[in-house]
C-alpha cells in the first residue's frame, strides 16, 4: 500500500484527523506549524509566519513544468507544500475538519496556506482549492505550476494504491462534479462513444425528433454523467472508510440517504462511529433511538458527548431528564435531572440548531429548582438571554417577564416585563386557536400568570392596583400547578413543586364580590423564588468558569471572586438595579471587567456613561495584581470604586473602514481584506483583462454604495473601458413643517477609455485606502439618477 505523505506528515495527519482527541489534534496543529517554518524539532517554540522564508526562493528554483512535476511526484520534495495544504484545511473551519477539535477558523490564514501549497506544487492542495471558495485568485491562477489534471493524476495514483486520504480527495472530485475543471475526471465518467451504426439504431428507439438528433450525435446527458460520477464517488468513499478514514464520510452517507438506501447509510454511520467520528456517533445514536434501542442510543450519545459533540450532549441530557415519553427508555435509563441540566448548560454554549432549546431547558431547571438545584438568578438570566438570542425568544418570554417584573438577576423593567407576559398570553391563544397547539408546560403557564397577578396587584399594568384581576391570575396560576402535579409521572411525584400563587392567595379575602387584603396585610408574600437582598449579589452578576465557559452567577462571595481572578484569564462584574458612579468621571456604571496581562498585571475596564454628555464611556488602566485585588475587595466591602487618577484613560474606538472592497473577476467575487496580496490580485486581474482572459473586473464596495470601478475590455489602443461609480451622501434638510427631511443623494456613472494599467491600479489602490477618486477630467458622464444605475455595457 502506497502512502501519499511522508512519515512525519502521516503521523501529524493521524493526530489531527484520526485521533479524535482534542489535545492530540492541537499538538498536531502545532507540529504542522513547525514543519512549514522549517523547525524540525517539535521541542522548539511555536512560531507562525504568514509566509515561509523559503517561498520566494523555492518558486524561483522551479524553472520548468518538468521541475514542478518532479516536486509534485516526490513526497519529500513536496512535504512543506502538503503541510500547507493540511493547515489550510484546518483553518478553513469545521466543515473541513471535525467541529469538536476547536481549531481556530481564519479565512486569511486559509488562503495564505493554500496559496503557498499551490505555489509549492502540492497535488492535494491544488485539488483542495476547488473546494474552498475564493481560493483561485487571479494571482494564484497565474502562479499555478501544476494543472488540476496533473494534481488529479498524482492523487488518483495514490488512491489506486490504497491511500485513504487520496481516495477521499478523488471521491470528492466526483461528488462535487469538479470534472468541469479536470479533463481526466470528465473522461472517467464519460461513456465511450458509440459507433455510428449503434447511434443510428438508438435514434430509432427515441420518441421526439430532438431526442433522435441527440442520440444520433452521441451526446451524453448530464444525468448519465451524474450517475457515473456518483457511482465512482461511492466506490472511493467506501474504500477510504474501509481503510480507516472516518472523518469525512458525511458525503457518502448523504449519497445513500438521497438514494433511499438507508441500510447503507446506517452502515456508514456505524462504521465511522466505531472508528471514533463524533458526528457519526450522533447519527448512530439517533438511529438506535428511532428503532427503540435506547441503551445503545444512550451509549452512543454518551460517547459523543464525551468528545464534545453538541447534539449528542443535548440528546444525552434528554435521556437523563426523561424527556421522551417511552416507558422502556425510562425503565433502562436512570432519571437524573441534575446531570441533565448540567449537560443542557454545556450544550447551550455550542453552535447548533437546538442550542437555544438546551439553554432554555437549563434555565427551566434552575428557575423551578428541579432536583433541588440552587436558585441562581445570575445564571438563570444568562441562560435565558442565550436562549432568546438562539432562536428561542418567544419561549424565553415567560422567564424574561418574571425576572423583569421583580428585578431578579437583571435590571427591573416593569414596562418590558408586562409587555413580555401579555405577549405570551396572546401567543398562547393564537397557537391554540390557529394551530390547536399548546405552547408551554403547565408549570410555565403558572409562572406567567403569577407574574401577571403580581403586576396587577402592584398597579404596574393600569397605573393603580387591581386586586380582582390579580387574584384571578393567581387562581389561574394555582390551577395550572395542580394540573402539573396531577399529570406528573410516578417517578416525579415525590419531587416537591412550589406553588407561589397559593401562598399569595392567602393574603386576600372576598367581600361583596370583590377581593381585598385581609386585615393587617398590605401585600401578598411568598417564600418561593426569593431574590437577593445583600450587596453585591443584589447588584452584580459575577462571571465564573463552568465547564470551560464563563457563565454569570449571583451565588458568590469574596472567595469566589478571588478564585475567579486567580484561575480565569478574564472576569467581569455586570451590574443591575444598583448602579455606581465615580464623581466627575462616570455615572450608571454597568460593567467592570478584568483581563490578565503579563508580569502579574491586570487590565481593568470600567463601563458607564459620561456624567455631562451621556455617551457610553470606558475607562481603563493597567494595575498590579495586589492593587487589583484591593480594588475589588474595596468594591465588595464598601460598595465604592476608586477615584480615577492619572493612570486611568478613556478607551477610544479605532475607526473602522466604512466600506469593505470586493474584487469581481467575471462572476467570482473576492473580499479583498481576506487576502494578504490584494494589490497583486488587482494588478493580475487588470493584466488578465488586458490579455482578454477576462470579460470584466470590478473593484467595488460590498454594498454598491461607496466609490467603485467597473472595468471592461476596451479597444486596441486603450484596453480598459473604466466606469467610475459615485454616490452622493444623503442630504439633510427641514421641510415646510419644520420636520427633518432626508433626501437620497444622486448617483453618477463616469466612463473613460484608459491604456495605462499602472495609473489605473494606482487610483484603485488610493480609492480603497483613502476613498479619494481621480480627477474627472477626461471622463464623460454616462448616467445620472436618483436610483442606483444599472452597471454594464
Amino acid at each position: 500500500m502506497a502512502q501519499y505523505f511522508t512519515e512525519r506528515l502521516q503521523k501529524v495527519f493521524h493526530m489531527i484527523f484520526k485521533s479524535y482527541n482534542q489535545e492530540m489534534a492541537q499538538e498536531g496543529l502545532r507540529q504542522l506549524e513547525l514543519i512549514v517554518n522549517n523547525q524540525h524539532s517539535p521541542e522548539q517554540p511555536n512560531h507562525r509566519a504568514l509566509r515561509n522564508d523559503m517561498t520566494t526562493s523555492l518558486e524561483n528554483e522551479i524553472d520548468t513544468k518538468e521541475d514542478a512535476l518532479k516536486i509534485a511526484n516526490d513526497p519529500e520534495s513536496r512535504e512543506i507544500a502538503d503541510a500547507y495544504a493540511l493547515l489550510a484545511r484546518i483553518y478553513a473551519g469545521p466543515r473541513f475538519t471535525w467541529e469538536e477539535s476547536n481549531f481556530p477558523e481564519n479565512n486569511m490564514r486559509t488562503y495564505q496556506c493554500l496559496h503557498d501549497s499551490i505555489r509549492r506544487c502540492s497535488p492535494i492542495g491544488t485539488l483542495q482549492a476547488l473546494r474552498i471558495n475564493g481560493t483561485i485568485t487571479p494571482t494564484v491562477e497565474k502562479d499555478m505550476l501544476i494543472s488540476f489534471d496533473d494534481a488529479f493524476r498524482i492523487v488518483y495514483d495514490y488512491a489506486e494504491q490504497g491511500d485513504a486520504f487520496c481516495q477521499y480527495i478523488i471521491g470528492n472530485v466526483f461528488f462535487w462534479r469538479d470534472d468541469d475543471r479536470i479533463r481526466l475526471a470528465r473522461d472517467m465518467i464519460t461513456p465511450p462513444r458509440l459507433s455510428l451504426a449503434k447511434r443510428i439504431q438508438q435514434s430509432f428507439q427515441k420518441g421526439s425528433i430532438q431526442e433522435r438528433l441527440i442520440a444520433l450525435q452521441g451526446t451524453i446527458s448530464n444525468e448519465t454523467l451524474q450517475e457515473n460520477a456518483t457511482k465512482l464517488a461511492k466506490e472511493l468513499f467506501n474504500r477510504a472508510l474501509d481503510n480507516g478514514l472516518a472523518m469525512f464520510q458525511g458525503n457518502l452517507r448523504n449519497i445513500y440517504i438521497d438514494e433511499g438506501d438507508f441500510n447503507n447509510a446506517r452502515r456508514v454511520a456505524l462504521t465511522a462511529a466505531e472508528l471514533g467520528n463524533p458526528t457519526m456517533m450522533l447519527y448512530t445514536g439517533l438511529d438506535c433511538h428511532e428503532h427503540g434501542k435506547f441503551e445503545d442510543a444512550f451509549t452512543w450519545f454518551t460517547k459523543g458527548a464525551a468528545l464534545g459533540q453538541a447534539e449528542s450532549t443535548a440528546e444525552l441530557a434528554d435521556y437523563y431528564y426523561h424527556f421522551y415519553d417511552a416507558k422502556e427508555l425510562r425503565r433502562v435509563i436512570p432519571y437524573d435531572p441534575v446531570k441533565a441540566i448540567g449537560l443542557y448548560r454545556r450544550a447551550a454554549t455550542k453552535y447548533f440548531s437546538d442550542a437555544g432549546y438546551a439553554a432554555l431547558q437549563a434555565a427551566f431547571g434552575y428557575i423551578f429548582h428541579i432536583g433541588h438545584l440552587p436558585l441562581d438568578w445570575g445564571l438563570i438570566a444568562d441562560l435565558t438571554h442565550m436562549a432568546a438570542t438562539k432562536e428561542r425568544f418567544m419561549f424565553s418570554l415567560p422567564y424574561i417577564g418574571y425576572m423583569r417584573i421583580h428585578g431578579f438577576g437583571v435590571t427591573k423593567n416593569i414596562r418590558f416585563g408586562v409587555q413580555s407576559l401579555t405577549r405570551v398570553l396572546d401567543e398562547e391563544k393564537r397557537a391554540l386557536e390557529e394551530e390547536d397547539r399548546v405552547l408551554f408546560y403547565d408549570i410555565t403557564r403558572a409562572l406567567t400568570r403569577v407574574a401577571l397577578g403580581y403586576a396587577y396587584e402592584k398597579g404596574y399594568v393600569t397605573g393603580k392596583p387591581d386586586l380582582d384581576t390579580a387574584v384571578a391570575y393567581y387562581e389561574e396560576s394555582h390551577q395550572y400547578i395542580l394540573s402539573h402535579k396531577a399529570n406528573l409521572d410516578e417517578e416525579l411525584k415525590g419531587i416537591p413543586i412550589d406553588d407561589e400563587a397559593e401562598e399569595r392567595l392567602a393574603a386576600f379575602e372576598e367581600v361583596d364580590g370583590h377581593w381585598r387584603y385581609k386585615e393587617g396585610m398590605t401585600e401578598s408574600t411568598t417564600t418561593v423564588r426569593p431574590g437577593h437582598t445583600e450587596w453585591p449579589q443584589n447588584a452584580a452578576r459575577l462571571s465564573v468558569n463552568m465547564d470551560d465557559f464563563l457563565w454569570d452567577t449571583t451565588l458568590y462571595d469574596w472567595q469566589t471572586i478571588e478564585h475567579a481572578l486567580a484561575s480565569q484569564d478574564e472576569m467581569k462584574l455586570s451590574f443591575y438595579n444598583h448602579f455606581l458612579s465615580v464623581p466627575d468621571k462616570l455615572r450608571n456604571i454597568f460593567k467592570l471587567d478584568v483581563k490578565r496581562m503579563l508580569r502579574d498585571t491586570y487590565q481593568v475596564r470600567i463601563h458607564g456613561y459620561d456624567p455631562t454628555e451621556g455617551q457610553e464611556t470606558i475607562y481603563r488602566a493597567l494595575i498590579k495584581k495586589e492593587n487589583t485585588i484591593q480594588l475589588l475587595k474595596d468594591l465588595y466591602d464598601t460598595h465604592q470604586l476608586p477615584a480615577l487618577g492619572d493612570n486611568w484613560s478613556i478607551e477610544t474606538n479605532e475607526e473602522k473602514p466604512t466600506w469593505h472592497y470586493v474584487l469581481d473577476v467575471d462572476q467570482q467575487a473576492f473580499l479583498l481584506e481576506e487576502y494578504d496580496d490584494a494589490n497583486a490580485m488587482i494588478q493580475t486581474a487588470l493584466q488578465g483583462l488586458k490579455d482578454k482572459k477576462y470579460e470584466q473586473i470590478n473593484v467595488r464596495t460590498h454594498d454598491f454604495i461607496g466609490p467603485s470601478y467597473f472595468i471592461f475590455r476596451g479597444n486596441h489602443a486603450n484596453p480598459f473601458r473604466v466606469q467610475l461609480y459615485l454616490k452622493e451622501s444623503v442630504r439633510h434638510s427641514i421641510d415646510k413643517d419644520g420636520k427633518p427631511l432626508d433626501t437620497p443623494g444622486n448617483t453618477y456613472l463616469f466612463e473613460q477609455h484608459l491604456g495605462n494599467e499602472v495609473s489605473l491600479n494606482y487610483w484603485i489602490q488610493k480609492t480603497i485606502n483613502t476613498l479619494e477618486i481621480p480627477e474627472l477630467e477626461g471622463y464623460r458622464t454616462k448616467s445620472v439618477a436618483i436610483l442606483v444605475p444599472k452597471i454594464g455595457k
